[in-house]
């Protein structure tokens, strides 16, 4: 077989694989946060390839009219809406966001194949820059952000939230989202259908030096509410510590003792959530700071409802791990 033949058959390969890749499950954890956001924009630099992989096809076996530019892009726009249409199928999701970050890929492709084509050797460089930055730039730029991010986090550790440091924001997740609140904000937000909740990708460290969970934060509701804390200790979930407290409204802080005994030697995931409740309550977290043992015995926190005073709160199943 000679060289061009196989050529032939390199770039349907590739197309192949790059659409495979694209509908592959991601590990656990990987489809939301920060990771979440990185697999999205991974789709600049893949669908940058499939350019290239497809302009190369077109450019050896297709007919003279679809050697350029246009029939290559539309083809590969084709392939990126193909893959968001089908990615609900096989466990991933599917965004408009995802599309245009491929389409910023398609982009960059376009500009290093023009580019080339290009005589002058300053319009040639810059173009090509610019089209490395539109494929490679989505991720990088996220990298590096997530990189500076992760500094800061070691930095202030054992603080895990401060409203004073919004940049920490990246590494929470709010569910339901609170379209309405300010940039970088921790908000929650409950009512009687709809629960609500922050997860904290803790970077896996070692919490075992630790008693418990101060929170400082503004509550909005007619009455005391109980606030709760979840530690997954593995990435599946499977092994998971819980523990809550009374807040009061106005302004206050709570602490929240993990269940004596039990063990954090790895935290992989917190949790701080406000379940279902007739009442509707909106909690803003200022700050979140990890007590350190040394620091007992601990500073009593606000009573709840009647008769109602212990801390940890046994109906959020203080006691011990959850298998």
């Amino acid at each position: 077989m000679n060289r061009p033949s196989i050529q032939l058959y390199i770039f349907p390969v590739i197309l192949a694989l790059a659409f495979v890749l694209f509908l592959l499950p991601l590990p656990h954890g990987w489809s939301e946060g920060w990771r979440g956001e990185l697999t999205n924009r991974m789709h600049a630099p893949l669908m940058g390839i499939c350019y290239a992989a497809c302009a190369a096809l077109l450019r050896r076996s297709g007919p003279a009219k679809l050697r350029g530019l246009l029939p290559a892009a539309m083809g590969t726009a084709a392939m990126a809406a193909l893959v968001e249409g089908v990615q609900p199928w096989f466990g991933r999701t599917a965004s408009v966001g995802d599309f245009l970050w491929g389409m910023a890929g398609v982009l960059g492709g376009c500009l290093w194949q023009w580019g080339g084509q290009r005589q002058a050797v300053g319009v040639r460089f810059a173009t090509r820059l610019l089209a490395v930055a539109c494929v490679l730039g989505p991720p990088l730029v996220w990298v590096a952000q997530m990189t500076w991010v992760h500094t800061e986090a070691d930095r202030l550790f054992p603080v895990l939230a401060d409203s004073a440091h919004p940049r920490m924001h990246p590494l929470w997740t709010i569910e339901p989202a609170q379209s309405g609140s300010a940039p970088g904000a921790l908000l929650l937000e409950q009512d009687a259908d709809h629960p609500a909740s922050m997860h904290l990708d803790t970077l896996d460290r070692d919490w075992s030096g630790f008693a418990g969970l101060e929170i400082d934060g503004t509550l909005q509701a007619a009455a005391a509410v109980e606030v709760g804390v979840r530690l997954d200790l593995d990435d599946t979930g499977a092994s998971r510590l819980r523990a809550g407290g009374w807040m009061q409204p106005g302004t206050s802080q709570i602490r929240i003792d993990w269940p004596k005994g039990a063990p954090t030697p790895r935290v992989h995931q917190l949790v701080v959530f406000l379940a279902a409740n007739p009442t509707a309550a909106r909690l803003q977290i200022l700050r979140l700071r990890l007590i350190p043992h040394q620091n007992n015995p601990p500073v009593p926190a606000a009573d709840g409802p009647p008769g109602t005073k212990k801390i940890p709160s046994a109906g959020l199943q203080a006691a011990g791990i959850a298998q």
